[in-house]
């Protein structure tokens, strides 16, 4: 934590909150589907409007890839199996939702990889990179979607949207680990993916 403490705070909080208010605002202007690829804009382009390393980021590395897929899909598989055990505890089912191409396609273009960008490869890099930075940056990650979806959105769901916390100490871990974003964004990609196909009726 006092790696966090010591660096300058001001530039990654001011990006942070620009990010949010872009979104938020052009939430509430304009319909849901160009919000979503204006937030993801916002999202990509803000970092390189304050840091000069941000394009160092996108460097691809087959191999932290492979390992941070290999850890991903242990994770999910464990998921999975905790969510049939929990739906034969409570007496119901899972039910296999087959995700559309475009949902696919959102998930991981509109969604995964330019929050990883920003939050892994930005806000957490920024931040120092090491335990403290993925806590803060995954706080950041849970208050961003309580604000945005629950708050100004008024969507429901807020406790899934605070829950997100924990998976995002997963993507953190994963960015650390590897030193690649394409972890991470595998990761994001393949969680929102098994949530959302996977029900309890």
């Amino acid at each position: 934590m006092k790696q966090i403490l010591s660096k300058n705070l001001a530039i990654p909080l001011v990006a942070y909150v620009t990010v949010i208010a872009a979104i938020i605002i052009s939430r509430t202007a304009i319909s849901h589907e160009y919000a979503l690829l204006l937030s993801a804009g916002f999202m990509l382009w803000i970092p390189f409007l304050f840091d000069r390393g941000a394009a160092d980021v996108l460097r691809f590395d087959p191999r932290g890839l492979v390992r941070g897929a290999v850890i991903s899909i242990a994770l999910l598989f464990l998921y999975l199996a905790c969510l049939y055990l929990f739906s034969a505890y409570l007496g119901k089912t899972v039910k296999f939702v087959e995700p559309t191409a475009l949902l696919v396609l959102t998930h991981l273009v509109a969604i995964a990889f330019p929050e990883e960008f920003f939050f892994r490869g930005y806000l957490q890099r920024t931040l120092g990179g090491g335990w403290g930075a993925i806590v803060a940056a995954s706080a950041l990650f849970a208050s961003a979607h309580l604000l945005v979806i629950c708050v100004f959105s008024g969507g429901g769901y807020c406790a899934q949207n605070a829950l997100t916390f924990f998976p995002s100490l997963v993507m953190g871990y994963l960015y650390m680990r590897t030193g690649n974003i394409w972890s991470s964004v595998f990761f994001h990609f393949a969680a929102n993916i098994v949530y959302l196909s996977f029900r309890l009726v």
